[in-house]
């Protein structure tokens, strides 16, 4: 059977190792740099939230008390604003209402995810991150996130070529992990 080799069981430390949606943008860039990814990469990679839904927990602080401030996250554009809030009320114990992280296309695997963060509609803070002001000694991802908002053609290059080289770390090799049937379920023996 051909097929990349997957691993027989989860890998917990390596899961810690993933992106956080909380996470400042040098942070974000370091994980992926720490992988050999560039930032070019990692704002290509970040596109696969064209695609998804994130629950309430994961934006709250966004939406009420972002930095310890009482206060919203000022980046985030004041009608999405107002439209997040009345799908994740203040309070709310069971956070686990869906947000569309591309509320313009949220089923279509296309770089309206760009054009969203453009106008400060990034659902998670990681994504409207891109945008940030580079921290000390970091280059700004905004001209990246700028390029694939208005080339669809250059995302999905660029998509491309980041998913090949993410394939290539640390793959299992000959009698490492298995091959799968289904991609959800370990085989049966």
């Amino acid at each position: 059977m051909l097929g990349r080799r997957d691993g027989m069981a989860a890998d917990f430390d390596g899961a810690q190792n993933l992106p956080d949606p909380k996470e400042s943008l040098t942070d974000l860039k370091k994980k992926f740099a720490d992988l050999g990814l560039d930032d070019t990469d990692f704002v290509a990679l970040q596109g696969a939230h064209t695609i998804g839904r994130a629950q309430c927990k994961n934006i709250q602080d966004r939406l009420y008390n972002f930095s310890n401030t009482e206060q919203p996250d000022p980046t985030l554009d004041n009608a999405y604003l107002a439209e997040l809030r009345q799908r994740c009320p203040a309070g709310d114990g069971s956070n686990t209402g869906l947000n569309d992280l591309d509320p313009a296309t949220p089923d279509t695997f296309d770089n309206s995810y760009y054009a969203n963060i453009e106008r400060n509609r990034g659902l998670l803070r990681s994504d409207q991150a891109m945008l940030s002001a580079p921290e000390e000694g970091s280059e700004s991802t905004a001209p990246i996130v700028g390029q694939f908002a208005s080339s669809q053609a250059q995302f999905f290059q660029s998509f491309a070529t980041a998913m090949i080289k993410m394939g290539n770390i640390a793959p299992l090799t000959g009698s490492m992990g298995e091959v799968r049937r289904s991609c959800r379920v370990v085989n049966s023996s």
